[in-house]
Formats: structure tokens, sequence, C-alpha cells
């Protein structure tokens, strides 16, 4: 598809989540790319992926027909790791915990039946015998994914963009972009710095994409993501072989995710509770109000032990939400040689090789593995706001 009197094959707007492991796999094709990055750095902790980890998991309670997507997601974290040499996913397996009636529970145990998955099913008293840090409720059971770990995702973007870097790609940082237009057989890209020319745009800008598109806007709500990080007592309690990444749906105030410390003792948790809607990013602030931080606190107390009562941090950071929590992958109205990445609604990561090869594969028109209609952008006209 080369024009050589155009800039590119394709620009890839956005390097995080979802460009890096575009410009990976665009880059590995031959196909001349260029990366834009808004900001001076790439693995910034500003968008969707800021927070230092992310769960990787395969029994999967967000729906037993991610799975297939998702054992295919391992085996390019795994291709990532070896080409890089980063350390990409540690494997700690993934917890779930919660009663078995609850429907997040059960669609773990459903996945894992659906697919033959090799979990292991932890009654009440093997699970407090096997996690004593975790103060149960009654009727709390245990589901083990031993597929499943810790996700860094800085190292995982810039291990990416490295790579397609290293394959030819053309990488830029600290670059906005303002506009796009199509004309004739090539897209025009409005940057502060001027005008580049693709074959083909993928716009990947996280909560950032409507703000670029037009026909992705009321797609999503963009809201934020509050994440706490408490210092264990004994570490060695904590230490990601002792103490699983999972989830928990044990009730009011006990519905949270968990994450093992990174050799700093810090326990990450993400207590689930309604999130406030973000109307302006520009003015987004990451600070925590101290009362939102007492919450908290009060919270983890009553389902972890061995922690310091007090949060040794706190951050917000930003994530696109949609209506059914899939994220939107397609064709925005107005455009036809344009996909966009948004909205993946709090568990993209995990998967971002994967959508970004199917949205690659959407863009360029080759077929290959069918996008799932549960993630097509055309799937909706629902405004979120």
């Amino acid at each position: 598809m080369s024009d050589r009197g155009l800039d590119a094959d394709v620009i890839v707007i956005g390097v995080g989540t979802m460009g890096s492991m575009a410009l990976w796999r665009l880059a590995r094709d031959g196909l001349r790319v260029i990366g834009l990055e808004q900001h001076d750095e790439l693995g910034h902790e500003h968008g969707a992926a800021g927070g230092r980890t992310r769960i990787f998991r395969i029994a999967y309670k967000e729906g037993a027909w991610y799975v297939p997507l998702l054992q295919r997601a391992a085996g390019l974290w795994a291709e990532l790791a070896d080409a890089t040499g980063e350390r990409i996913l540690l494997p700690t397996g993934a917890l779930s915990i919660g009663a078995a009636e609850h429907p997040d529970v059960a669609e773990v145990l459903r996945s894992a039946t659906d697919f033959d998955l090799p979990i292991e099913r932890l009654d009440h008293d093997q699970l407090a015998a096997r996690y004593p840090q975790h103060v149960l409720r009654d009727g709390d059971v245990g589901v083990l994914d031993p597929q499943g770990g810790l996700l860094f995702p800085s190292t995982a973007i810039r291990a990416a963009a490295g790579l397609a870097r290293d394959l030819g790609a053309d990488v830029r940082t600290g670059v906005r972009c303002t506009g796009l237009d199509e004309a004739g057989e090539h897209v025009r890209v409005h940057t502060e710095d001027g005008v580049l020319t693709a074959s083909r745009v993928l716009v990947c800008g996280g909560p950032w994409t409507a703000e670029l598109l037009a026909g992705v806007r009321g797609r999503y709500e963009v809201r934020r993501v509050v994440l706490h990080w408490f210092r264990a007592t004994d570490p060695d309690a904590f230490a990601p072989e002792r103490f699983p990444v999972g989830i928990r749906r044990s009730g009011r105030e006990a519905e949270l995710s968990f994450f093992p410390p990174d050799g700093d003792a810090l326990v990450k948790v993400n207590l689930h509770i309604p999130k406030e809607t973000v109307s302006d990013l520009s003015t987004f602030d990451n600070t925590v109000p101290v009362e939102y931080t007492r919450r908290i606190e009060a919270a983890i107390g009553g389902v972890l032990r061995g922690l310091e009562p007090g949060a040794a941090g706190a951050a917000a950071y930003i994530e696109g939400y949609t209506p059914d929590n899939h994220g939107l992958i397609g064709t925005p109205a107005g455009f036809e040689r344009v996909v966009s990445m948004s909205g993946f609604s709090g568990h993209g990561f995990k998967l971002s090789p994967v959508f970004a090869s199917l949205a690659v594969d959407t863009l360029l028109e080759r077929g290959g593995d069918p996008l799932p209609a549960r993630l097509a952008l055309a799937r909706t006209n629902q405004e979120t706001a």
C-alpha cells in the first residue's frame, strides 16, 4: 500500500496502551508508520495506563467470549517479552473472591467451564488458610486462575514502541494532533507542528479520542479512577507468590481489585465504587481529596490484614467507559480511511495487543480474525451523556 508521496502508510495517533501495540504490529508487517504521542514521554502516568500495574486473567468476569482473545493475548505478551528482554507479565495467579452466586464470580466459573480452564476452587476454609491476608465474610469462596498475573503497563508500552522503532517506525513525542480530514486516497493529520499525510490513520487517543473525532463523541464517558497504595507491615506476606493479584466481590465496601507489591512493599487497591465523571480533560486534577482517602482506609481495614492503616499514596487517572463496558473499535462517521479505538472501560490493557491487531486488520481491510460484534463502534449510537 506504500505511496512514497505520503509521509507514511499509516499514522497512529496516541502511543499509549493501544497505539504502542498497533505500532509494533504495523512495523512488524513492514509498513511505513509514524506514531504521534501528545505527551513528552511514552508510558506516562497521565492516561488510562497509569497506576504502575494491571491485572491479567483468563477466567474472565466480563464475559466468557473474551477467553479466546485473552489466550491469544497471553501469547503476544510472551512474544513481546521475548523480543525485548523486558519483564512484561509476572505470573502470580489471579484470585477471585466472593459468594459463588455473585454474578462476577459465577461468570468466572462459567468461562472456566466453557473453555476447560485449569482453575482451582477454594471453599471458605481453604481460602482463609491459604490467603490469610484477606479478611473474609460469610459465604466468601475463592477461584484461582493460575494463568493470571501482574502486567507492567509503562514497561509494556515502551517495549512495544521501542520494538516498533527498531523495526523502522518513526515515533514522535510531544506532538498534539488538532484534526483529521480525508483528501481522496489519503488522510491529512493536522498537528500543532504542521500537517502529515498517510494512506490510513489509526486513532488510539484513549480518553482524548472523542476530542479529535466527532463520530466518537457521546459513545463513552470519561471517568475518574482513584487508586491507593498501602504499605505491608510484613512485606514477605504480600510477595507475589503468596498474594496473587485479583478481584473481590464481598458486598458493600468490599468490592475491589488488589495487587501485590513490586519490590516496594506497597499493596495497590482499587475500591470499586461509583466513579466521578470528568467533563473537561484539560482541567483534570489527579490529586485525591483527604475525605475520599479516609473512606478507602476504612474499607481496606475491613478486608485486608497486615497493612498499615494509613494509605502510603493515592492518585487519580482517567478512563473511557461505554454503557455496556465493552470497547469501541471501528470507522467513525465521516471517514473511510480512519479507524479509532476507545472506551475500553477499565479492562482493556490486558487485551491491548489483541485489540490492536483487530484494529489494524480492520484499518487495512486485510480480513484476519473478525472483529467481535460486541466491540464494534457501529453497534450503538446511544449517547452516554
